[in-house]
């Protein structure tokens, strides 16, 4: 779907990052330049991180604290996406708190949310 260069989260700037009010397909192209298999045992392991970081989301607002976290939530976002076939409003509400949250962190600014 999208060709894309792996880069790694020390190496992350904001220039990587798409603008606030990107459209789905630049949260997406973003969401794949992280490698789950550097970070987490297993893709699985990445989804159980992210499936329980949207429902906190969903509950109270509050993201994840670190990068590396917080890209994971966007990369098996992107992959839950694909499989169904498009993102839905909430995913890409989703999305756009993760890379705000994302900007934050390489700002070098730490802002914790909700």
């Amino acid at each position: 779907m999208f060709a894309t260069t792996t880069i790694r989260t020390e190496d992350l700037r904001e220039g990587d990052l798409p603008p606030a009010g990107s459209d789905w397909t630049a949260y997406a192209s973003f969401a794949l330049t992280f490698d789950p298999s550097q970070r987490y045992r297993s893709a699985e392991a990445c989804a159980e991180l992210a499936a329980w970081a949207f429902s906190r989301w969903k509950a109270t607002g509050r993201l994840p604290t670190s990068l590396d976290e917080l890209r994971g939530c966007l990369w098996f976002e992107q992959r839950r996406a694909r499989f169904l076939g498009h993102a839905t409003p909430e995913a890409k509400n989703w999305a756009s708190a993760l890379v705000a949250e994302m900007r934050w962190h390489v700002r070098g600014t730490l802002k914790l949310s909700a």
